[in-house]
């Protein structure tokens, strides 16, 4: 079993409560705060327990400074922390790359080049998906597209690289157009974050192939996909043909290598994110402001957090037989509607919601700038994912946006001066006041 996903298995609560009964036994005192916890690991393999064992015995007193630390935050009670968790991953990760040795004896650790857009939604994936593979003990280097001096790497995730580099990742900048010349070594295992069209990916991938990488990794998109009248979206569903994510996968699967996969994400929340998501809802909600919903409220999507897409891709790595020639829909195994995720948003921030529907033809919106989803049903199933790799989620989106809104309150964005010129413009085609 990998780390990650060891580790993604451990619950830590106080000694007087009692796991349940499909818990382990496996488990061991923490002692934080002047209160001992004790974790336990739900799994029914040995040998992972063993492995946890040495693993937290070795790092107690990360575990012991984290559970402080949320013990001044939060109080004692009872507390799960899975490496989604913002502050638990990095006391997690940070201490599995130290440990990455204990684990190591009889796996084959890989060197992996991720090559990260330097910007939009899926930049935060590289990011994640680096501190994953350190966690399970393999060499990374991160190649972000531009130059370290960009005003866009001021942006997370960029902005918090340096907590890739404390786990010993290397981090590097340039140009994919021109990889060959940039002096990097040769790699097991390529992923190209970064590109949408053969243009931008045949030059990493060509040189992957010619450098002796066996496995390439692509991130699509879902948006390939095209409308259906069976909803969810799954793999082997009609595409659009002339989309450029599409033409590269067709590329890759003649390039030859002994591994390859495209991977399909959609809407993605977490930690280090810089494309709104939840923040949209979020704005509106803490100002007291009604929530402009196009159409019923009830089209479908899925809203998925990273550390789900990025154990997906870890587990690509270490199962690359599994994984060959596969297209996953790189998304959490759950739905959610318009109208559910703002009531979602509304818990998250303790307040209630106002949510009001409109016809954007009729208000003389474009509800693709007024809105950030796309107004229609748009949802995919991981089904490859779990069948092929063995995947599952391990987040929970209502847990997701409560841990969003602290960072949202925490960077201050609610004291931000927001104009909401096109909510206006709908509330009044409503005749809808807004208190000023």
């Amino acid at each position: 079993m990998a780390l990650s996903q060891s580790l993604a298995s451990l619950v830590l609560i106080p000694c007087s409560s009692s796991p349940s009964s499909s818990s382990s036994s496996s488990s061991l005192a923490v002692a934080a705060s002047g209160q001992t916890f004790r974790l336990f690991l739900r799994s029914g393999s040995s040998s992972s327990s063993s492995f946890c064992s040495q693993f937290c015995t070795a790092h107690l007193s990360l575990f012991s400074s984290f559970l402080t630390e949320q013990h001044q935050r939060n109080g004692l009670r009872s507390v799960e922390r899975r490496a989604a968790g913002a502050a638990w991953n990095n006391v997690v990760v940070r201490a599995a790359a130290a440990a990455a040795a204990v684990q190591g004896q009889g796996e084959s650790k890989k060197k992996v080049l991720i090559v990260n857009t330097n910007s939009g939604g899926h930049a935060i994936i590289g990011f994640w998906f680096a501190k994953d593979l350190r966690a399970a003990g393999h060499a990374v280097t991160i190649l972000t597209v531009g130059d370290e001096s960009s005003d866009k790497m001021k942006k997370p995730p960029f902005s918090r690289f340096s907590e890739l580099r404390d786990l010993g990742v290397e981090t590097v900048w340039g140009e994919p157009a021109d990889i060959g010349a940039l002096g990097l070594s040769s790699f097991d295992v390529v992923l190209d974050n970064n590109g949408k069209t053969l243009e931008v990916v045949k030059p990493v991938a060509d040189w992957a192939k010619a450098s002796g990488a066996k496995q390439f990794l692509f991130i699509s998109s879902a948006g390939i996909y095209k409308s259906t009248d069976e909803p969810p979206h799954v793999e082997g569903d009609e595409v659009k043909g002339d989309a450029g994510h599409k033409i590269v996968e067709d590329y890759l699967a003649g390039l030859g290598f002994e591994s390859w996969a495209s991977f399909r994400p959609q809407y993605m929340t977490g930690s280090g994110n810089n494309k709104d998501c939840e923040e949209w809802f979020f704005d509106r909600i803490v100002r007291g402001r009604p929530v402009p919903i196009p159409g019923s409220g009830l089209q479908v999507t899925n809203i998925s957090h990273v550390s789900d897409l990025s154990s997906m891709l870890t587990l690509a790595v270490e199962k690359p037989a599994a994984a060959n020639g596969s297209i996953f829909n790189a998304v959490s195994d759950r739905a959610v509607t318009f109208d559910g995720l703002v009531r979602l948003c509304a818990k998250a921030a303790g307040k209630e919601a106002e949510i009001v529907h409109y016809d954007p033809k009729a208000a003389g919106v474009d509800a693709k700038k007024s809105f950030p989803f796309r107004n229609m049903h748009f949802y995919a199933e991981p089904r490859a994912a779990s069948t092929k790799l063995g995947w599952e989620s391990k987040t929970n989106l209502q847990e997701d946006l409560k841990a969003r809104y602290e960072e949202y309150i925490a960077i201050g964005r609610d004291k931000k001066d927001i104009k909401f010129e096109l909510d206006d413009k709908i509330l009044e085609s409503l005749l809808t006041p807004v208190s000023v």
